[in-house]
């Protein structure tokens, strides 16, 4: 007789599941991003299915075994920025069409569902190998989506500059979480690739950061911070960095690093221009509204050359008022604040949650983040990591050991 499946087991296989349809509708969203919202039937289907399966989690509560546990102070600060970006686009309601609405109000929710459930599922039944194979296959899955759409619009080597490259950036941290140094410098050269290829000079510069980041940190937490560790840290970045120069200058029509040298003529694709209307859309707000902001989107909306803010600080102050900006704000400070906890004491998951902060914290200010279906990749890194510290945390106290498969 086959032996039945544990409470522990089913929640696994179901959190499993809900990450692999996670990265089917990031790559679904990849293509919307590039071919236009018009093109919505898949990836808005997927957004739905991914947002009922991940509401399904609430199930497990209803296990005896299961707790709700009481979140770190950068669960509960996202947790309440993410509420309140719902709470003001419910009360505006400023989408054209009631569907629409319906889309950007799952579309706010499934962040702060990705952030709950992760940090609350790895924070009960401890990580698993499992996991982190599956982060690799949703890698290889926006690599081969963005494969697919390079191919598509450059057919006639007009080259666009394709924001989805950044997926495959964002994704990596969660494959950092893997013992194989193999994997982890395959998936890297594998981003160089991918965001080179793009020509945004934003990802090129996240990317270098983040592995700055990961290095420097990866060497304070060793446990013995040698010359030897410092060296070769910083051999690898040059090294690394190498390789991005020579790839990124092999193409003469489509050189990255030549956009770098254009900046100050074309002010960062005109960046300038687009902070300053956001400014001044701010600055004419009433007061209701620059208390409470406008409701998801709403630059895009409003603003006269019906661009988004280009900068997530603009963007969320005029979505959603001050109240909005300041819960963001002290989100970011609890997360910088809870990196150094974990290289205080020396985390194995301090490398890969800092090298997600330089990404995320230098595109954000660049570009957007939490508008856009990254912002979910980055609450599932920081749900999942602080999980794993917390559950790792709370074993090496109690002395006790759960099977990690």
């Amino acid at each position: 007789m086959p032996s039945k499946f544990t409470t522990q087991q089913v929640i696994r296989a179901w959190f499993l599941f809900s990450l692999l349809l996670f990265g089917i509708a990031a790559g679904l969203n990849m293509r919307m991003m590039e071919h236009g919202v018009e093109d919505n039937g898949l990836w808005a289907y997927a957004i739905i299915a991914t947002f009922f399966v991940w509401s399904l989690s609430g199930i497990k509560f209803l296990s005896p075994s299961y707790y709700l546990y009481r979140p770190p102070l950068p669960i509960l600060c996202y947790s309440l920025f993410l509420f309140w970006s719902f709470i003001s686009t419910l009360s505006y309601a400023n989408a054209p069409t009631p569907a629409q609405l319906l889309t950007n109000i799952l579309w706010i929710l499934l962040p702060l569902l990705v952030l709950i459930v992760s940090y609350n599922t790895v924070r009960n039944i401890g990580p698993s190998k499992w996991e982190v194979y599956v982060f690799c296959l949703i890698g290889l899955i926006v690599v081969f989506q963005y494969t697919l759409i390079f191919r598509e619009l450059n057919i006639f080597l007009e080259h666009s500059h394709l924001a989805s490259s950044y997926f495959s950036l964002y994704l990596l941290p969660l494959i950092f979480l893997s013992k194989s140094k193999y994997i982890r410098i395959f998936f890297v050269i594998l981003t160089a690739i991918v965001l080179i290829s793009s020509v945004k000079r934003g990802g090129v510069l996240a990317l270098a950061l983040a592995m700055m980041a990961y290095v420097f940190c990866w060497a304070f937490v060793a446990k013995k911070l040698r010359l030897s560790t410092i060296v070769m840290g910083l051999s690898c970045i040059i090294v690394f960095s190498s390789i991005v120069y020579v790839m990124g200058t092999s193409d003469e029509v489509n050189n990255v690093f030549d956009r770098f040298e254009n900046m100050e003529e074309d002010q960062g694709s005109n960046r300038l221009l687009v902070w300053g209307i956001t400014l001044k859309m701010i600055d004419n707000s009433d007061a209701i509204n620059y208390i409470t902001g406008h409701g998801y989107n709403a630059v895009l909306a409003d603003s006269p050359i019906m661009l988004s803010a280009h900068n997530d600080i603009l963007e969320i102050t005029y979505d959603y008022g001050v109240i909005g900006i300041v819960l963001y704000l002290i989100s970011i400070l609890a997360i910088i604040f809870y990196l150094i906890k974990l290289m205080w004491h020396k985390s194995e998951y301090a490398p890969p949650l800092a090298m997600m902060l330089a990404a995320y914290l230098s595109l954000s200010l660049m570009s957007h983040v939490m508008i856009y279906f990254f912002g979910n990749i980055v609450m599932l890194t920081f749900g999942y990591i602080i999980g794993r510290y917390e559950y790792e945390n709370m074993i090496t106290e109690s002395g006790q050991y759960n099977a990690k498969d």
